[in-house]
């Protein structure tokens, strides 16, 4: 009776450990939501007044993450504060970079 290649994988012998491990990996890559400076505000301000259609580039923080999207901006909806794309809503308190490409 062989027990063939599993001699030589003892770190991956628990299937809960490598998730586990693969779980605190990502933990560590998380950061703290920037703050963002009345300039960088109004930068944003400006950009969404003058949108007339234009393919944007956005930076949002999204559950401990920076992520960007690129898209058309379908509405800006400034009752409920948050741009919305064909496939995402982004609340304003979220966004941190716009640019239009």
């Amino acid at each position: 009776m062989s027990r063939g290649m599993k001699k030589f994988l003892p770190f991956a012998s628990l299937k809960e450990q490598a998730l586990f491990l693969a779980e605190m990996q990502q933990q560590k890559k998380r950061v703290e939501k920037p703050t963002l400076s009345e300039d960088q505000c109004a930068e944003i301000n400006r950009v969404l007044s003058e949108y007339t259609g234009e393919t944007v580039l956005i930076y949002y923080y999204n559950c401990g993450f920076i992520k960007t999207h690129q898209a058309k901006i379908k509405k800006i909806d400034t009752l409920y504060k948050r741009l919305v794309f064909t496939d995402l809503t982004v609340s304003f308190t979220n966004l941190l970079h716009i640019e239009i490409i």
